[in-house]
C-alpha cells in the first residue's frame, strides 16, 4: 500500500512539474485610415427633443451627406437628410450644411473619432459629463458587381 501511495505521489509530482511557457506570437498593429472621408455615427445635444442620432459620410470632394433622426417624444419621429460640405485643419472639422442653416464644429478625437463642439468651441458635455461625439466607422468596404461585371466601391454608401 506504501507503495501505491509513493508512486501516486511522484505521478502527481511529475505530472504537475513547470512547463516552459511559450511566447505568445507578436500581434498584428493595428492601423486606422488615415485622413476624415469615411462613415461617422453618434448622438448630438438637442434642445428640443428627447434624442438626436446622426449618420455622418464625409467624401474625398469635401462633401457632407447627413442622415438625422430626431425623436420629438416617445412616438414621434423625424427623418432628414442634410447636404453640404466640410472642411478641416489640423484639429477642428466643420461641417457646413448651409442649405439647412447648420454648421457643425468638431474636434479630432482619439482613434478618428468627432467631438462635438459648443458655440463657444468648448468639447460639449451633457448633465452627465459625457461628450457628444460622433464615432468613426470602419468597416471593409462592400464591392458589389452589377449586370456589366463592373465593380462598384459602396463603402461610403448609407
Amino acid at each position: 500500500m506504501k507503495k501505491i501511495f509513493v508512486l501516486l505521489a511522484i505521478l502527481v509530482l511529475v505530472g504537475c512539474s513547470k512547463q516552459e511557457e511559450k511566447p505568445l506570437p507578436p500581434l498584428k498593429k493595428i492601423e486606422f485610415p488615415e485622413g476624415l472621408v469615411g462613415l461617422y455615427s453618434g448622438r448630438l445635444p438637442c434642445d428640443n427633443c428627447k434624442v438626436r442620432m446622426v449618420k455622418m459620410s464625409l467624401g474625398e470632394d469635401s462633401s457632407a451627406v447627413v442622415y438625422e433622426t430626431v425623436v420629438l417624444a416617445d412616438t414621434v419621429m423625424h427623418t432628414d437628410t442634410l447636404t453640404g460640405t466640410f472642411s478641416a485643419d489640423s484639429n477642428k472639422v466643420v461641417v457646413d450644411l448651409s442649405k439647412n442653416n447648420a454648421k457643425w464644429s468638431f474636434n479630432r478625437g482619439s482613434f478618428g473619432n468627432l467631438e462635438y463642439l459648443t458655440s463657444a468651441g468648448t468639447v460639449y458635455e451633457d448633465q452627465d459629463g459625457m461628450k457628444a461625439d460622433l464615432v468613426r466607422i470602419y468597416a471593409k468596404p462592400i464591392v458589389k458587381k452589377d449586370s456589366s461585371n463592373v465593380e462598384k466601391d459602396t463603402a461610403n454608401a448609407l
